[in-house]
């Protein structure tokens, strides 16, 4: 993938990722061709696999880009509070509403968790730097899953909470402050 910062490179995949974004708005993903989005895109197929390998890897550049912006945000705030992180996820999230929207409408999910799960692995080891053990890849598989999940929802409720208020919940269960069990609870108790 080209890691340069040529500008008319940088301007030629952002019109490949414009051009899949806005096909994805008139037609089914999955009929959506490599061709089709370098037709749009006015570039050759060349210019495409200099970019991408395949469609795919145009929605994880997408993510990444929320990643890589959501992280300059963050790193202007040293040290980092994990309020902090809700609000800013939560706020980069809604910036990105029509890709967001795009990978639910398509069942893109997979490829938003599978993303996720390499980004919160990337943050844990920004924010704790050394690792705990051998469990890290499950809290970081827990993690991702959980939040992928609460995206996804997000994005496909018929009225969905305020930015404000996914970051609040978010906060509050990451902190451990939202589910409380009792010990008298019927499902301890059984």
């Amino acid at each position: 993938m080209y890691m340069g910062n040529n500008p008319t490179a940088l301007h030629s995949r952002e019109w490949l990722v414009d051009a899949l974004l806005s096909l994805m708005e008139e037609q089914n993903y999955s009929k959506i061709t490599v061709k089709d989005i370098c037709n749009k895109a006015d570039l050759s197929r060349q210019t495409f696999y200099n970019f991408f390998e395949c469609k795919d890897d145009i929605i994880r550049f997408c993510i990444h880009q929320c990643y890589a912006e959501m992280m300059k945000g963050l790193a202007e705030k040293i040290p980092v509070k994990l309020e902090a992180v809700t609000r800013k996820l939560t706020g980069t999230l809604y910036s990105n509403q029509r890709l967001m929207r795009l990978i639910v409408l398509h069942g893109l999910d997979y490829l938003l968790e599978l993303e996720l799960v390499s980004v919160i692995q990337v943050f844990a080891e920004q924010m704790s730097p050394s690792p705990k053990g051998e469990l890290d890849s499950y809290a970081t598989a827990f993690l991702s899953g959980a939040i992928a999940h609460m995206i996804l929802y997000w994005f496909k409720a018929e009225k969905p909470a305020s930015q404000e208020q996914l970051s609040e919940l978010l906060y509050s269960i990451l902190a451990g402050n939202y589910f409380q069990i009792q010990n008298d609870s019927p499902i301890i108790n059984q």
